[in-house]
């Protein structure tokens, strides 16, 4: 039994002196059959945790300015301030009538101009429509002209409407002469715009407009041939009733 004991101790050492040697070498003991191998370094293993949060330290120096920012929302409204002080009184202003009577004034002076401007034009357009048709005479606000044509008192009425005028009624002695003028320059007579169809014996104008001027021959109108229902106006000036389905010369007024 002491035997085995001491023969155990033997073995312990031999292993211990083995494992502590320099060289990496696996040999065989007598007796045993125990290996001890030479091993490859390990890796690196995972990092361990965070240390606890050190003492804070002193305060740094303090940095540049930086830019300044958006503007932040607009502050709640202040309070009310106290009323102030009443103002001078300023002069009085004109009443109701007042502002109405110049108002009516001025829309009335603004009326006039516009009215002298379309005189102005009217005059321009009389004289352009003179150099452009020497045939036609103008008298106060009216033109009268023609083209030297004839035809009877519906043909003629019908010429003047498509040139946009009218066939010539005289509304006063010179606007009588004008057209007589003319008619003395073509060596005929011209039809008016006058006529009795619609009523026999009363003449008007084409507008239903009864005669404020007229100037008629001796004993005319005397509707001799029974169907004298327009007018001709003789080289003399003066009017004379006739058959409306005679050519006359067409003298037009604008």
């Amino acid at each position: 039994m002491h035997f085995h004991a001491f023969h155990i101790l033997l073995l312990g050492m031999s292993l211990v002196r083995e494992y502590n040697s320099s060289q990496c070498t696996c040999e065989e003991k007598a007796n045993t059959c125990t290996f001890i191998p030479c091993g490859i370094p390990g890796s690196n293993g995972l990092p361990g945790r965070d240390g606890k949060e050190g003492p804070k330290g002193e305060k740094g120096e303090l940095g540049l300015r930086g830019t300044q920012g958006l503007p932040g929302k607009a502050g709640p409204s202040g309070p009310k301030g106290e009323k102030g002080s009443v103002g001078e009184r300023g002069p009085t202003g004109p009443s109701g009538g007042q502002v109405t009577q110049l108002r009516y004034h001025s829309e009335l002076d603004h009326l006039k101009t516009q009215l002298r401007e379309l005189q102005a034009q009217l005059k321009n357009l009389q004289a352009t429509f003179i150099l452009l048709f020497p045939n036609g005479m103008t008298v106060g606000e009216k033109i009268f002209k023609t083209e030297g044509s004839e035809g009877n008192f519906e043909t003629s009425k019908a010429a003047c409407s498509q040139a946009g005028g009218l066939l010539a009624s005289p509304r006063n002695s010179a606007e009588n002469s004008a057209i007589q003028q003319i008619a003395a320059r073509h060596k005929k007579m011209p039809f008016l715009g006058i006529n009795d169809i619609q009523t026999e014996g009363t003449f008007k104008h084409l507008n239903g407009e009864a005669l404020g001027y007229s100037n008629w021959a001796s004993n005319e109108p005397n509707n001799a041939e029974g169907i004298e229902d327009c007018v001709e106006v003789y080289s003399s000036g003066k009017w004379n009733d006739k058959s409306c389905g005679e050519k006359r010369l067409i003298i037009c007024e604008y």
